[in-house]
């Protein structure tokens, strides 16, 4: 009965071409859109994925002004002068062995970090550019950048006679690495020769390029400057020459990582390598571990806490896009119901009006012993036959259409990610290694000097070139379908064709085969 079956339904399929070239077309297109948007689904999980790696967060340590509000509200209890308290909300500070010990106890959370100092110096033997100043001593103010050392509570802090009263003509700015420097990241700053510097470049300096013509100092060269509380003379060598578009520019900064910049502070500030830093940031790996890694560091490193410090959690960038990527995916599962309940429809529809068609042909078949279950079986059997042949088509061209499809989805990120790689100069997405000491079992950043180009023509290096050639290897997402989601489609598609005989075969039951018979004579 079963061969007989098959028979019955491979003869129907050829002798109905018409109606079979048409169901073909729509499990085809059906199944096209299925696939899809199982890829699409697929291919937004993967992305999601990528974002929280790419844009998984900062974590910045700051000052709880709420408990500090607290205790000066305690101690003007106890009788306290409000004019001292009042010059105290700035102290809490965070010591760079701190910050360092976070970064190496916590490296399945961080994948860079950055911090920086600000201190005052003054030229010897050489010419400072006359600028304008904005305020600060000397005209050391670096575009509102204050004195760090003081500002976070240095030895000196609350010395009114300290650096105030010391002359300075240089401005010197310590940061961890170049690419977190504000002036990098709205690209007022930019390299006129020479590369940048990073963890391991002690010793180094980049001046203005005012600063460099004025002493005729070039790429290579070393000088010395004064720290203003010991006299001493530092020696330093010009790493690169940077030039700047900002009006509020001082050319007599210098810029440099915060190891060489600490050496410029008092004995006291300096206090043995244990020097306070501010502006202290954590780049996340996941931002969904944004809230864990606070939670374990408030508990391994109590005195943040007593120290008036917490932790400012900014997701925004991952927020951001996540949600855009999300809507992609709702928009895919939304395709998906659409397309299910209208295939289920109009295959009722076709089935149903073929079944009238062959009602004689139905009644002949139970008259002749065929039980209606049989009948049932038949036409079920020849939409199978026809369904995976269209799906078979889709399996091919569906990933093409799933493919551009999640192209648009890649390009949305593309432009996100390209202006955060854009802005990491030697530390694209890179986990730093560059730590005082060693980071990560003793590895450095592998954005060290050895890694930048020699420019043909001698020209400085352009770094969003450096940066685009390193970042070319970042990870492409798997848009294509994979086996499960082959899977999900002929599931899918034979359940679609399973609801769609629902009303035909219920049709199929009511029919008797004489009364049939008997109103075709």
């Amino acid at each position: 009965m079963f061969r007989n079956m098959l028979k019955r339904s491979w003869l129907s399929i050829k002798r109905k071409l018409g109606r079979t070239v048409i169901l073909t077309l729509i499990f085809f297109m059906m199944a096209n859109l299925v696939l899809a948007a199982f890829i699409i689904k697929s291919a937004v999980s993967a992305q999601m994925d990528y974002a929280k790696s790419t844009l998984g967060g900062t974590i910045s340590i700051q000052a709880d002004m709420g408990a500090i509000r607290e205790n000066q509200e305690e101690e003007m209890k106890n009788g306290s002068d409000p004019s001292k308290m009042f010059k105290s909300m700035s102290r809490p500070s965070v010591n760079v062995n701190t910050a360092n010990e976070i970064v190496t106890t916590y490296t399945d959370y961080i994948k860079d970090y950055s911090y920086e100092i600000s201190v005052s110096a003054n030229s010897y033997n050489l010419e400072t550019v006359e600028t304008k100043s904005f305020g600060g001593r000397g005209g050391s103010m670096m575009g509102g950048m204050p004195n760090m050392g003081n500002f976070f509570g240095g030895a000196n802090a609350d010395d009114d006679s300290s650096e105030a009263t010391l002359d300075s003509d240089i401005t010197i700015y310590g940061i961890n690495a170049y690419a977190y420097i504000d002036g990098v990241d709205d690209e007022t700053i930019t390299i006129k020769d020479g590369t940048y510097f990073d963890e391991d470049s002690t010793d180094s300096v980049m001046v203005s390029y005012e600063f460099a013509e004025l002493n005729s100092l070039k790429v290579g060269d070393t000088f010395k400057i004064k720290n203003i509380y010991t006299e001493k003379s530092i020696s330093l060598t010009v790493i690169g020459i940077y030039d700047t578009s900002s009006e509020r520019a001082n050319a007599n900064t210098m810029y440099m990582n915060t190891e060489t910049a600490a050496k410029f502070f008092d004995t006291d500030e300096y206090n043995n390598g244990n020097y306070a830093v501010g502006d202290v940031k954590f780049y996340m790996i996941n931002s969904d571990k944004a809230d864990e890694f606070v939670e374990k560091v408030n508990a391994e490193f109590v005195e943040l806490s007593e120290n008036n410090l917490k932790f400012a959690v900014d997701t925004s960038e991952y927020d951001s896009l996540s949600s855009s990527i999300e809507s992609v995916g709702g928009f895919a599962d939304t395709i998906l119901i659409i397309v299910i309940i209208a295939a289920i429809i109009i295959i009722t529809l076709i089935v149903t009006i073929n079944v009238k068609d062959r009602r004689y042909e139905i009644g002949v078949l139970m008259s002749l012993g065929a039980s209606k279950k049989n009948v049932i079986g038949q036409i079920a059997t020849e939409l199978l036959i026809i369904g995976t042949l269209g799906f078979a088509l889709a399996s091919v061209t569906g990933t093409v259409f799933a493919t551009s499809l999640g192209n648009d989805i890649l390009e949305s990120q593309a432009t996100a990610s390209s202006k955060q790689s854009e802005r990491n100069f030697g530390r694209p997405g890179a986990m730093m290694g560059g730590m005082p000491g060693g980071f990560n079992g003793g590895s450095r950043n592998s954005s060290s000097k050895s890694d930048i180009p020699d420019m043909p023509d001698g020209t400085a290096p352009n770094m969003k070139d450096i940066i685009g050639g390193r970042d070319s290897k970042k990870k492409e997402l798997d848009i294509n379908a994979e086996l499960l989601d082959y899977l999900l489609l002929f599931v899918t598609g034979y359940l679609v064709i399973v609801v769609a005989l629902i009303l035909p075969s219920v049709s199929i039951m009511r029919y008797q085969p004489k009364e049939i018979l008997a109103g075709k004579e």
